[in-house]
């Protein structure tokens, strides 16, 4: 895992969360809009990065991020922001934040796909995953956007509005990248086995929850409100799967901020 930071370290700390097969590089688009104000700490998690790591699980992250804070001082947290399957990572971290008693003011969990599908189901998205990013071990970075654009998995996310991931895939395929076996069998267990850890109400007062309305990854609300009645549920039309930031990431910083000061 490796870390990017942006901001005056003397300011209040947040921390984002990219998504799976993203970098930390993709969280900079709306993290530039807050450094203003904040410390901002973008992780690149365990095998998204060219490091050499494997990712294993949301916890193992979490744990990975927590050393990280305190080797550097970092006591408590504005905002912890998780994106897609760093939403996850971003649960994961929030409870182990709360074990060791390190404040977090607000939780903002972005398009996470909170499922717990069973193994059939699973191991068809692993051979899934494990064909799309097949696609990212080239040096042909052209060939590799058209092929990631054109993928099913892109257009069962995104629908009719792939168009918006246009500058995401564009970063994430600027580089040869290799993920290995195990990484794609964690994002798919991270993603589809997820468990909700308990949470106290004045804990899941904490916690926004927030989706496109048209975006599969909605279909798990019913589940989360039955785990966080008390917790906040916002949605959002007309984007695709965590659209709002890659689109407009000045108006998605905002939103952040906003989250931060009045929870929305």
């Amino acid at each position: 895992m490796t870390f990017e930071t942006l901001g005056n370290k003397e300011n209040p700390a947040v921390l984002l969360i990219h998504g799976m097969l993203c970098t930390a590089k993709d969280c900079r688009g709306f993290g530039k809009y807050l450094a203003d104000d904040y410390y901002v700490i973008m992780p690149t998690l365990d095998g998204h990065g060219n490091d050499g790591t494997d990712l294993l699980s949301a916890e193992g992250e979490a744990s990975k991020i927590l050393d990280y804070l305190r080797e550097n001082g970092i006591d408590r947290l504005a905002l912890i922001q998780g994106s897609s399957m760093g939403a996850e990572v971003a649960l994961a971290l929030y409870e182990l934040l709360n074990a060791k008693g390190i404040p977090v003011h607000r939780c903002f969990f972005d398009g996470g796909p909170f499922f717990d599908f069973k193994p059939a189901f699973r191991r068809f998205m692993y051979v899934r995953f494990r064909n799309l990013v097949k696609i990212f071990d080239t040096d042909d970075h052209e060939e590799a956007y058209s092929k990631v654009m054109e993928s099913g998995i892109i257009k069962f996310v995104a629908k009719d509005k792939a168009a918006e991931f246009e500058p995401m895939i564009r970063s994430i395929t600027a580089e040869r990248r290799s993920f290995s076996d195990s990484t794609i069998r964690n994002m798919v267990k991270i993603c589809y086995n997820c468990k909700l850890p308990h949470f106290t109400e004045g804990e899941q007062r904490k916690m926004i929850f927030f989706h496109s309305n048209e975006e599969p990854a909605v279909k798990c609300r019913k589940r989360l409100v039955k785990a966080y009645p008390v917790a906040v549920y916002r949605g959002i039309s007309g984007y695709a799967h965590c659209g709002l930031q890659i689109k407009k990431p000045k108006g998605y910083a905002e939103l952040l901020k906003k989250a931060i000061k009045e929870g929305l």
